[in-house]
């Protein structure tokens, strides 16, 4: 099968990947991640954390194992060379279902960070149907567009860092105490429950083809999942420090609740400012992720991939328009985050090893 990928269309530079696979895990989970590990880990919720940034370590090589494998293939393709027309096409339709679904958790996500927040009364059809349409405006711009705007939205999440200043300096250190209480299974579901934060690694296997120098893009992802990590981890870290233990478990947003104190002279609410920008961070998310699922519906029925963009928002519009309740959107996001786990964690190793030994079959084992 020959590579759909023309020459002229390898535009990506590798240090991109940095922003590539950091952008695209990084959206609305950071704004409330701490409260779902602390319910498991308690005041060691820092070192699930750890845990979960060494599991995505050891993902980043085993995907990067599979790509420099078939060298200009993409993850659809793969499938494809790897299990035949029928059961190759079946694991794309899923992988397109999964983007799908991880499009929609995102879009009911922010949508219920903004009606809380900001426009308690703005239906939720109205709020998705415009990130819908602002994410079709992207991916129709291009592969060029969408990274473009995933480097943009890098630099408007460094602010999150800055701002942890603030409730850095009311951090009670004894909320730390006692170290080392949670049990290891309890350390391994805290990092089992950041499994919907880092949503959005998948993305690498999709734009492999178009980057430049690929035998840079290992060492690009490992820094792109490191900063990940290095986000995750201050922000749970300064609340678990801000929060009590009973304070945190009852605080849904505990990283938009802590720029409530964040004070500005001409700026009274500085958290609707947050949530606004909030639209920038979860972009690249929204953008990768509709033009993957529209890149798999081509693979699978060919024709223009711009009609299969519209196919794949209206499909998600519809579905949106079924969950209007809360509980109703947090059980959705727990199933995404099971699937994700799965697709993220456990598949890319068991399909590296499928990969191993076809390679060894061959008479040609890669080396990264």
């Amino acid at each position: 099968m020959k590579s759909t990928v023309k020459k002229n269309s390898v535009v990506l530079s590798a240090y991109l990947v940095f922003f590539i696979v950091h952008t695209s895990q990084n959206g609305v989970g950071i704004a409330g991640v701490q409260r779902i590990i602390f319910l498991e880990a308690g005041q060691d919720a820092w070192i699930s954390i750890i845990i979960s940034y060494l599991g995505m370590a050891v993902v980043v090589y085993a995907m990067c194992y599979i790509l420099k494998s078939f060298e200009t293939k993409d993850l659809f393709q793969i499938h494809q060379l790897l299990f035949g027309k029928w059961v190759g096409n079946g694991l794309n339709f899923i992988m397109v279902l999964y983007l799908l679904a991880g499009l929609m958790s995102i879009l009911l996500g922010y949508t219920e960070i903004v009606q809380a927040w900001i426009f308690p009364d703005l239906k939720t059809w109205a709020i998705v149907l415009l990130l819908l349409l602002i994410s079709i405006y992207g991916v129709y711009g291009g592969i060029k567009t969408i990274v473009g705007v995933s480097f943009l939205g890098f630099f408007l999440t460094i602010w999150l860092i800055f701002m942890l200043v603030v409730p850095l300096r009311y951090m009670e250190w004894t909320n730390f105490l006692p170290f080392m209480e949670a049990s290891p299974k309890e350390m391994l579901m805290g990092a089992y429950k950041t499994s919907f934060t880092v949503l959005g690694l998948e993305i690498l296997l999709f734009v492999y083809p178009y980057i430049r120098d690929k035998e840079r893009v290992h060492r690009y992802a490992q820094l792109g999942v490191f900063f990940t990590f290095l986000l995750i981890f201050s922000v749970t870290f300064v609340a678990l420090g801000y929060y009590s233990g009973e304070q945190l478990e009852k605080t849904i947003w505990a990283t938009l609740s802590m720029f409530k104190i964040v004070q500005f002279p001409n700026l009274e609410r500085f958290e609707f400012l947050a949530v606004s920008l909030w639209l920038v961070i979860i972009l690249p998310n929204t953008l990768f992720m509709l033009w993957a699922a529209s890149k798999g519906l081509k693979r699978l029925f060919n024709g223009r991939q711009k009609s299969y963009v519209i196919i794949c928002s209206v499909f998600v519009f519809i579905c949106s328009c079924f969950f209007q309740k809360r509980i109703q959107i947090n059980e959705f996001v727990d199933i995404v985050g099971l699937f994700g786990f799965y697709t993220i964690f456990l598949y890319p190793l068991a399909l590296a090893i499928v990969v191993f030994f076809r390679n060894k079959m061959k008479g040609r084992g890669q080396q990264i």
